[in-house]
């Protein structure tokens, strides 16, 4: 049986293929408390978004044991853990799903929606990055608990087998700023697809419009968690998505965490003046119809003086708008 694992890079990485046996035999098994398979399962029977990609008990126990496995990277490279996010899971399961069963590889899916905005659509607000994986085979991939735990964790250690500069996935697994992680995967005959959806959760959100009409004020209230500081937010503009083949998805092995058209800024000295419960109102009025894809950025300290840039500050927004 003659096996392929294909690895799609986010930014501007090209992809690479690696040849691999279907299973091996060093797979980690690792200690999971009982407090902590307890609390996961009731984060995951609370969460009442995506439920046609809910994953039952058995794969929750393969994920935790994934978490695990991912933790141990970041270890290896000083950066603190990341748990698991049950929602950014079940979006990792929907884009898997769809890969292995229309047998295409990448980022965008058969409608051509990004990572950023397939997350806003299942309802996730935090900057979201994603390494992707596929294994293919000329013949149907056995199933068993084992094989799927060997097939994760065979892409997760080739994401971090990459070397700079062509390791796009690997800093992505150990990136200092990520605090949780959305873990996927399917398997359907002879393909299986495995995503990371990483994620970096910094701020609170008040309620506001993810939908709304052209020149409509949008007001969306947001709150840095303790240690955190409002920087600078920047709202990119995209047309909305269209359809794409599974060829054209597999051939388009990365994507762009921003556009070449940005419709708003807000710069430190710019940003509005919190209220009494310590929420910002950011205030936008969108013209053109389509997608607005805001960016808030976060520093350690309160910005005083100086240059305003983006660099080494925490991204912690994946909102996306709607402009109908």
């Amino acid at each position: 049986m003659f096996v392929k694992h294909i690895l799609a890079l986010i930014f501007l990485v090209t992809a690479f293929f690696v040849n691999a046996l279907a299973f091996t035999t060093d797979v980690k098994n690792y200690d999971i408390s009982a407090s902590e398979i307890k609390k996961y399962e009731t984060l995951n029977n609370s969460e009442s978004r995506l439920l046609e990609y809910k994953d039952d008990k058995s794969a929750l126990l393969l994920k935790l044991n994934q978490l695990a496995h991912i933790n141990a990277s970041r270890k290896k490279h000083r950066q603190p853990e990341v748990e698991l996010d049950i929602l950014a899971s079940r979006v990792a399961n929907k884009i898997a799903t769809d890969a292995a069963m229309n047998n295409f590889m990448g980022h965008f899916n058969l409608l051509g929606e990004s990572p950023y905005y397939r997350y806003a659509l299942g309802g996730g607000m935090d900057h979201v990055t994603e390494n992707a994986s596929a294994l293919s085979s000329t013949e149907p991939l056995p199933s068993g608990p084992e094989h799927i735990t060997d097939y994760m964790q065979q892409a997760h250690n080739a994401f971090m087998a990459e070397r700079a500069p062509n390791d796009g996935h690997k800093q992505n697994c150990i990136h200092p700023h990520h605090n949780y992680i959305g873990i996927g995967y399917y398997l359907y005959k002879n393909q299986f697809r495995y995503y990371e959806e990483f994620l970096d959760r910094y701020l609170v959100f008040g309620e506001f419009k993810t939908l709304v009409a052209a020149n409509t004020k949008v007001s969306i209230p947001v709150k840095p968690v303790e240690g955190k500081h409002l920087h600078m937010v920047l709202a990119y503009y995209q047309k909305f998505p269209s359809p794409m083949s599974a060829d054209a998805i597999t051939r388009q092995m990365q994507y762009d965490d921003f556009t070449n058209d940005l419709a708003h800024k807000i710069l430190p000295w710019e940003l509005p003046t919190p209220d009494a419960q310590g929420f910002t109102q950011l205030e936008f009025t969108f013209q053109k119809k389509g997608l607005y894809y805001i960016q808030i950025y976060l520093d350690d300290k309160p910005f005083t003086k100086g240059t305003a840039s983006t660099k080494n500050k925490v991204q912690a927004s994946g909102v996306v708008i709607e402009v109908r």
